[in-house]
């Protein structure tokens, strides 16, 4: 692909991760070449540092809010960066909807033991019915509960 004119990627080949970029930051639709070797990139990277990703809780949780926060973009909703530790100092670890102390100790995926009582952050007004992603529409819920809140209907809560 011809680069563009006056373009300051214009020494980047198709068919690299830099490829793939390029097209990325010239808002184009990248080629076949250009996504393979992109995602082998990828697939590489987290092969050689299985063992740093894996295991490092800070890099799950900037990923999971990561993942918020775009599905709040594609949806049109409001969205401004919080923190877990922000919801915790601003509104505690009691769980808001049935006060009861959240086990700050027990995991906060669904695995193991005790994960009922482990922490989940949890909008008030969910994404899909146009709720911000935004300190003032999240609070510190158990596990169990922001399942349980999930399978309500929102116009009997």
């Amino acid at each position: 692909m011809p680069p563009k004119k006056g373009s300051f990627y214009k020494k980047i080949d198709c068919g690299s991760n830099s490829g793939y970029q390029r097209h990325y930051r010239l808002k184009e639709p990248s080629c076949d070449p250009c996504r393979k070797a992109a995602s082998k990139h990828t697939r590489n990277y987290f092969l050689k540092n299985k063992d740093k990703i894996k295991n490092n809780p800070a890099y799950k949780a900037k990923r999971l809010r990561m993942k918020v926060r775009r599905y709040a973009r594609k949806r049109g909703n409001k969205t401004e960066p919080y923190s877990f530790e922000q919801v915790l100092e601003k509104y505690g670890t009691v769980c808001y909807l049935c006060n009861v102390e959240i086990d700050m100790d027990a995991p906060r995926n669904c695995t193991g033991d005790n994960w009922e009582m482990g922490l989940h952050i949890d909008h008030v007004i969910d994404l899909q019915y146009g709720g911000a992603d935004s300190l003032e529409n999240v609070r510190p819920t158990h596990a169990y509960c922001n399942i349980h809140k999930s399978k309500i209907k929102p116009s009997s809560r």
